[in-house]
C-alpha cells in the first residue's frame, strides 16, 4: 500500500481511482463532458448536494457509486504541494522571465499567493497577438476569489524585449490596483519580461 501527505493509506493509486471512474462513465455511454451535462440534467441535478444524495441512493449504479465515493474523498484529502516560495521582487522578476522565456506571442499571467508567500496557482489570462494583449481586471480577480488568495503578481511579456511599459499597460496596472483595494487582496506588482530581462512597474513607483 501507498502512504501519501494525508496520512490515508491507499489501495489504489489517484491515477487508478480517475482512469476506473472515467472507464465507468464510458460504461455508461459518457466520453464527453457534454454528455456529462445532458445526463446530469436528466438526472434533476443541479448542485452537488444533488450529486451527492443521488450517489447513496438506490438509483446510482453500486460500482459508479463506489468509485465516485473514494473519488471525492481523494480529492478532500488531497494537499497540494505549495514549495516555492517568492521573498522579493528580483526573485520574482528572475521567475517570470524564465517562465516566458521564447514566447512569440504576447500572454499575460497570474500568480496568486497565499499568506506564507507560497504560489497557489499560476493562470495563463490572455493570449494575445504579436504586439497587443487585451486583459480584464474582472477575470484576474475571480481567480483570485476562488483561490482566496493573500496576494497577486501579474506579468505580460514583450515578445520585442522593449520593455518600456506603454500607456495601456500603466492604465491596466492602476485598474488592478484599485480592484485589489476593494477585494482586501495585494496587488504586489505588475512585471514586464522579454529577451531575458524583467522590469517591475512597482519598482518604478508607476503605480
Amino acid at each position: 500500500m501507498e502512504l501519501i501527505k494525508s496520512k490515508h493509506y491507499l489501495v489504489k493509486t489517484d491515477w487508478e481511482i480517475l482512469n476506473d471512474f472515467v472507464n465507468e462513465l464510458k460504461e455508461l455511454g459518457i466520453t464527453k463532458f457534454d454528455q456529462l451535462a445532458v445526463k446530469l440534467k436528466e438526472l434533476n441535478i443541479k448542485n452537488f448536494d444533488e450529486l451527492l444524495k443521488y450517489i447513496s441512493g438506490s438509483q446510482c449504479n453500486d460500482d459508479l457509486a463506489i468509485l465516485a465515493e473514494g473519488l471525492l474523498e481523494r480529492i478532500r484529502a488531497a494537499v497540494p504541494d505549495r514549495d516555492l516560495i517568492m521573498t522579493s521582487s528580483n526573485e520574482v522578476g528572475t521567475y517570470l522571465t524564465d517562465k516566458l522565456a521564447g514566447h512569440k506571442q504576447e500572454e499575460l499571467w497570474a500568480l496568486y499567493i497565499d499568506n506564507s508567500n507560497h504560489i497557489i496557482a499560476e493562470k495563463r489570462l490572455f493570449l494575445g497577438t504579436l504586439d497587443k494583449s487585451i486583459a480584464h481586471p474582472r477575470d484576474i480577480f475571480r481567480w483570485a476569489v476562488i483561490y482566496a488568495c493573500a496576494g497577486i503578481f501579474i506579468v505580460h511579456n514583450h515578445p520585442s524585449g522593449n520593455l518600456i511599459p506603454s500607456s495601456s499597460d500603466i492604465e491596466l496596472t492602476k485598474m488592478l490596483q484599485a480592484a485589489a483595494d476593494l477585494f482586501h487582496i495585494d496587488f504586489l506588482d505588475h512585471f514586464i519580461v522579454g529577451k531575458g530581462q524583467y522590469l517591475s512597474l512597482r519598482e518604478r513607483q508607476l503605480f
